[in-house]
């Protein structure tokens, strides 16, 4: 009986994380490692053994190379410099602080434009680039969603 109960709420808590990926700042996959990691001591590991815990932690291990590269990349495919790239991680924090949670977007592109523009670049250049890397963070999270729902779907499988 407990089993089936912490299921269900496992699964409830899980289910939300699926969109918190497009929260940026929000540790969505983590945050559903912790939710298994929770249920399987509360299992005391019969469904979830550690060899599974390490297969679901490798996939939070990849959301937060995408969480980390994905706007950068965004950015430099899009032609940035690497002054603008500093500038767009520091707009990214900026943000963060100053317009929870969707202000490291904003900081995103405004770091990297305001690079752009002080290495004397067009504002053409200097959109496109900042463009791009906001781009590049959306792709990461469309990638973090489909790297959550492979993590809820391996939830389940070890589970049922």
């Amino acid at each position: 009986m407990y089993y089936s109960i912490s299921l269900i709420i496992s699964i409830i808590l899980l289910l939300p994380a699926i969109f918190l990926v497009f929260v940026p700042v929000f540790p969505a996959l983590w945050y559903m490692f912790f939710i298994t990691c929770l249920f399987a001591f509360i299992d005391g590991f019969t469904h979830i053994t550690l060899s599974g815990l390490g297969i679901l932690g490798i996939i939070v291990l990849l959301s937060m190379l995408i969480d980390t590269l994905a706007g950068i990349v965004g950015a430099k495919y899009s032609g940035a410099s690497k002054k603008s790239l500093i500038y767009g991680f520091i707009g990214v924090i900026v943000g963060t602080a100053l317009f929870f949670p969707f202000g490291g977007i904003l900081g995103l592109f405004g770091g990297v434009l305001l690079g752009e523009l002080l290495q004397q670049r067009s504002s053409r250049v200097a959109l496109k680039s900042a463009t791009g890397s906001v781009i590049g963070t959306f792709a990461g999270m469309v990638i973090n969603c489909l790297l959550a729902i492979t993590f809820l779907i391996l939830f389940l499988i070890f589970v049922l």
